[in-house]
């Protein structure tokens, strides 16, 4: 006995288009939001701080901090 198996089936008759908008009914439109390039930042050059802490116990903890 020989027997198919069909995955996906057969492509629609008639697809949707895409839009660059949604159509909300009884409440109009929404545009989708446009792909931008946006520049990342340098991240090969860190900066580090250090201050000293004042209040909560930084007496007994060292006071001082370090941020990278």
């Amino acid at each position: 006995m020989k027997r198919t198996v069909r995955t996906n089936g057969s492509t629609p008759p008639n697809p949707p288009k895409a839009s660059n908008k949604e159509v909300i009914q009884s409440q109009g439109s929404v545009p989708f939001g446009n792909y931008k390039e946006v520049p990342t930042p340098n991240t090969a050059k860190g900066t580090v701080t250090t201050g000293t802490c004042r209040g909560m116990g930084a007496m007994l903890r060292g006071g001082k901090f370090t941020i990278n």
